[in-house]
């Protein structure tokens, strides 16, 4: 790789939630059984409640550029930007657990316009991040996917760039140009410059950070979160 990498700094945070539930005790051991039942099925019948995060920060403008890497219709009333780093935990998290909801509930539906940028944290991240741009537009999400969901079998691997080659290969990219991809010292610089450009003009410094229609969520989501943040904008 070309030592481009003295330009990246990175961090991280996390969030996570519990909820549990109670049974109901009757007068005899069938009337237990049957209102335990009731009492259970009714707990998960109930919606999840949770207080809507507020925003770190707010920007009136928020511009999306022709580079950028798109899922929905430009005339959705929402626009979603998420910066993420292919190695963080927390990321792949959302990728895994959030992100296939909003997909169907609100990207597929016309609700949402999703960005997605990446935001390397460290030299394996980048590398990452070429291998998807090297696949072409029309498989770049493909990609993402597939690497946040092998997240552990390639990022924390003791040959990391063997293992992304085979990822890489899968993909349809053969090793010579794997070999070539991760060299491309333009593609690495338009990567690094879209990460500076998220830390100057949004204070991006942890993944994932959302921005919701100008809102910034730095941290992440969960999904019953993110959807009590879009719910007054759906209204």
């Amino acid at each position: 790789m070309p030592n481009i990498w003295v330009y990246v700094v990175g961090g991280i945070v996390a969030i996570g939630a519990i909820v549990s539930i109670q049974g109901i005790i009757g007068e005899n051991e069938g009337t237990k059984i049957t209102d335990r039942q009731a009492a259970t099925a009714k707990a998960n019948a109930a919606p999840i409640e949770v207080e809507t995060p507020k925003p770190d920060a707010s920007f009136d403008k928020v511009e999306i550029t022709k580079d950028d890497f798109i899922l929905g219709v430009d005339t959705a009333p929402i626009t979603v930007i998420e910066y993420a780093s292919l190695t963080c935990p927390h990321c792949a998290h959302f990728h895994q657990n959030a992100l296939p909801a909003i997909k169907k509930e609100f990207i597929e539906t016309g609700k949402i316009r999703y960005v997605y940028r990446d935001f390397p944290l460290d030299q394996l991240a980048l590398s990452g991040s070429m291998i998807a741009q090297c696949g072409g537009r029309d498989k770049y999400f493909a990609f993402i996917d597939a690497l946040f969901a092998q997240q552990p079998n390639w990022a924390r691997d003791p040959k990391p760039f063997a293992a992304l080659s085979r990822i890489a290969r899968l993909g349809g990219l053969s090793q010579a140009k794997f070999d070539e991809c991760i060299k491309d010292k333009d593609i690495a610089d338009s990567i690094l410059k879209k990460r500076l450009d998220g830390d100057k003009i949004f204070g991006i410094n942890s993944t994932p950070t959302i921005i919701i229609n100008g809102k910034r969520f730095s941290g992440g989501l969960s999904i019953e979160q993110f959807k009590a943040v879009i719910a007054p904008l759906l209204k």
